[in-house]
């Protein structure tokens, strides 16, 4: 039966909702991430994201700021942070990006080949990332990570959750993870901050430190699963 004229003018008078982006199956997108709102996603800090982003476009708009820009000066400021001991995703959490556009950057040909420009929002979060303190300046490059691996285990069997580690490292607990567990290497800037770390809190309490006696627990309890490979 043929909508009545009410029926059709209401309708026509309701705006469509925005179509969401199909989230790809690999998508490393997270919560509080503005691309996680373009993928539908409704929680408040992801809507917050895009909302702020969604403000910065339109300031730089206003003021006459082309909304894509070259990458090359992202790229190579992405490819310093590297060299100075920043994964692709400890980058990408500073700047509230993807992984996967943080390791495009870095595959991001020589100036004066064809390339797809970059959101400016994308560019300046990358760009606003200072260059992390080299602690110890003489000793660069990579190293075996059984060391650091047993020490981040002995402070987890301590009750020292990843996420507290990783603050005091100034790294992401991913990489605090990937250490203890299965990255066979890592830089010998990072294994040296993980041994003073050791020393600094392998006596301590965790929970005098601010650490909930949950979290804590938790850390003790997944430490001895680990230690009993279940």
């Amino acid at each position: 039966m043929p909508p009545s004229p009410e029926q059709s003018a209401s309708t026509s008078a309701t705006p469509a909702a925005p179509l969401a982006q199909r989230r790809p199956q690999r998508s490393t997108v997270r919560h509080g991430q503005a691309s996680c709102a373009d993928y539908g996603c409704t929680r408040t800090e992801c809507r917050q994201a895009a909302r702020r982003a969604s403000r910065q476009r339109n300031q730089d708009r206003l003021r006459g700021l082309p909304a894509r820009v070259p990458p090359y000066a992202a790229a190579r400021w992405a490819v310093r942070l590297r060299e100075q001991g920043m994964s692709a995703q400890d980058i990408a959490d500073r700047a509230g990006l993807s992984v996967t556009l943080v390791r495009r950057l870095f595959r991001t040909p020589g100036q004066g080949q064809v390339v797809r420009d970059i959101a400016r929002t994308t560019a300046d979060a990358v760009l606003g990332i200072p260059v992390p303190a080299r602690r110890e300046p003489g000793s660069p490059g990579l190293t075996g990570s059984a060391e650091a691996s047993r020490l981040l285990a002995d402070l987890a069997r301590a009750g020292w959750p990843a996420a507290a580690l990783a603050l005091r490292l100034g790294v992401n607990a991913r990489t605090v993870a990937e250490v203890r567990e299965k990255r066979p290497r890592l830089h010998l800037d990072l294994a040296l901050r993980i041994r003073r770390l050791h020393r600094e809190l392998i006596g301590i309490d965790p929970v005098s430190q601010g650490i909930r006696p949950a979290d804590a627990a938790r850390a003790r309890a997944a430490a001895a699963r680990r230690a009993a490979g279940v």
